[in-house]
């Protein structure tokens, strides 16, 4: 592809990754299924084999979203930022370089898990006012109880992103972009 045509279609993918962050913010409804489809920009990218235009559209929606809301919103920025929008593309790496299929996948539950604490950590005091979260009980063994959601959770999340890459790969193909 060429560098001029590859850069276009970054700027258009991280404008609707924009988008779908800004929705998300504004949005209480749509927070976090924001993240997972402004994440999902990156991957027409990687369908027409660019990983750096994966990367570039991720980097360029980081620094896009910091600067619009993280004031308002800074969970959805740091929860785009440290695992979500990077995760289609190190999918693809993975995949390219024939990295071995199981390390690869321990080390994205680590990732994952270690995100899902960290923004746990960082927000619990004021995130999770009055919900379970705040259970004396659930408090006792959180990160217990966390590690172990999600670690269910990404199983399926990381088999429907790979599904979705596929079906995009297809769809871009068709459309000969």
């Amino acid at each position: 592809m060429k560098k001029s045509k590859e850069i276009a279609l970054c700027a258009i993918c991280a404008g609707f990754s924009l988008i779908f962050m800004l929705a998300g913010a504004f949005i209480s409804v749509l927070d976090y299924s924001a993240i997972f489809m402004a994440s999902m920009t990156t991957m027409v990218l990687l369908a027409k084999k660019s990983w750096k235009g994966g990367l570039m559209t991720y980097l360029a929606t980081l620094c896009l979203s910091a600067i619009f809301f993280v004031g308002y919103r800074p969970e959805l920025v740091l929860t785009y930022g440290i695992f979500f929008g990077i995760h289609p593309t190190v999918n693809y790496i993975f995949k390219e370089k024939n990295f071995n299929q199981v390390l690869a996948f321990i080390i994205k539950l680590v990732w994952f898990i270690g995100s899902v604490l960290l923004i746990y950590t960082l927000f619990s005091a004021f995130l999770f006012e009055e919900s379970v979260l705040t259970n004396q009980t659930f408090q006792k063994y959180a990160y217990l109880i966390l590690a172990a959601g999600s670690a269910l959770l990404f199983v399926a999340y990381d088999f429907i992103m790979i599904r979705f890459q596929t079906a995009i790969d297809k769809i871009v193909e068709k459309l000969k972009l």
